[in-house]
């Protein structure tokens, strides 16, 4: 598995679904294939939604879900063993173990990782206390282990054998009442991707407004003639108008186009507010982007001038 993450505070399943898509969209590698995400309720009961393919948009989360206090997600490529469910476990009162590599290998004991950091936390351990144990147990155990219980307290950190890997990253915010964190490996981007992902993420659990952020393709989006490639956003994020200097693009009938081309200007209310460092790809006809149907054409992100 690349990429586990788990939250904590208002919105926490938006913003667990945030982290992902922005992996998908920032990232090359093994990404945008299964997917698990899971959520305690207000009862503190668990619930999955899975797919094989097509990454977090495939799962059509529900509102509910998306404002849900407590939530983690797991991703990878396509086609893993079912029940998917074993990547990322919960106990309905107790909590969710995400992470990444292979949390469902058993440990020394024969046990299932994922599945001890559970039984540790439903016998008292905070989640730290918990995967610290685990991992100490099994150093060379191909794993790195999220840990959230249903007080909001995460937990989190990689196998001796994990990190002395070169290719993984991860990240971590708390503040507020709201926590974040996540790991990943064999995700390769540009910048540094943790540090962008818990900025997505953490715009939905605070509000505020941080140096990497969405712009949503949440409709039809008409492209207008210009001299310039500029993308029109309203104060939520929204994308309501591009400008592009492609001659091709406005008066273009095709199933697949760059709508929103790499470095185009955002704009909002009249002043730059930054650029896109991914592109829309989606369906454009007559004038305009057609209803998004992927993570491709669902959003683009963005780095702001100043922050």
């Amino acid at each position: 598995m690349t990429i586990g993450v788990a939250a904590s505070g208002p919105s926490a399943g938006a913003a667990v679904r945030d982290a992902v898509l922005g992996a998908e969209l920032l990232g090359r590698g093994a990404i945008g294939g299964f997917a698990v995400f899971a959520v305690l309720d207000e009862q503190g009961r668990v619930a999955h939604r899975t797919t094989q393919r097509g990454g977090i948009t495939a799962l059509a989360l529900p509102d509910a879900w998306l404002e849900a206090r407590y939530a983690a997600a797991i991703s990878s490529g396509p086609d893993r063993p079912e029940p998917l469910e074993q990547f990322l476990p919960g106990i309905s009162g107790v909590g969710l173990v995400t992470g990444h590599r292979l949390p469902n290998l058993p440990g020394d004991d024969g046990i299932a990782l994922n599945q001890a950091v559970l039984a540790r936390i439903a016998q008292g351990d905070s989640p730290q206390q918990a995967v610290d144990a685990i991992l100490g147990a099994n150093p060379e155990a191909d794993v790195g282990l999220i840990a959230l219980d249903g007080d909001g307290r995460l937990g989190w950190g990689d196998s001796a054998r994990v990190k002395g890997r070169t290719d993984g990253g991860g990240g971590h915010r708390q503040g507020g009442g709201a926590r974040i964190a996540l790991l990943h490996n064999s995700i390769h981007s540009q910048d540094c991707l943790a540090e962008s992902l818990v900025d997505l993420a953490w715009t939905q659990l605070t509000g505020e407004l941080t140096a990497t952020r969405f712009a949503y393709a949440r409709g039809s989006i008409p492209i207008r003639a210009s001299d310039r490639d500029r993308v029109h956003i309203t104060g939520d994020g929204t994308i309501i108008a591009i400008d592009s200097a492609n001659p091709l693009l406005p008066a273009a009938n095709r199933p697949r186009a760059t709508a929103i081309y790499l470095g185009s200007e955002i704009w909002q209310d009249g002043r730059r507010l930054g650029h896109a460092v991914t592109e829309l790809i989606a369906e454009v006809a007559q004038g305009r982007v057609c209803k998004p149907n992927a993570a491709s054409s669902v959003a683009v992100v963005m780095k702001t001038l100043s922050h």
